[in-house]
């Protein structure tokens, strides 16, 4: 998923830390809630990841924006396209 993430928080990569101690900082914060760090980019981006998913549902159940054009964005991989929409 960090590849993903890495999408939603491009704009602030030269803000942010996307080191592989940013990742095992993230994993331990999902896993046993210790503190994880305002600039670590990866968990800006999953910040942003659900924030985007929510509003492209609501998007799409008011008719404003099809699947198919997510689809057609290249940056997005259709593996995760399809695991957030395989309920709608």
């Amino acid at each position: 998923m960090c590849e993903v993430y890495r999408i939603f928080s491009k704009d602030w990569e030269h803000l942010h830390d996307y080191s592989d101690q940013s990742l095992i900082e993230l994993f331990n914060h999902e896993s046993y809630g210790t503190p994880v760090s305002s600039k670590n980019g990866f968990s800006l981006g999953k910040k942003w990841l659900n924030v985007h998913v929510k509003m492209w549902h609501e998007d799409i159940r008011d008719g404003l924006l099809f699947k198919f054009e997510l689809y057609q964005d290249p940056k997005f991989p259709h593996w995760w396209l399809d695991s957030i929409f395989k309920n709608i």
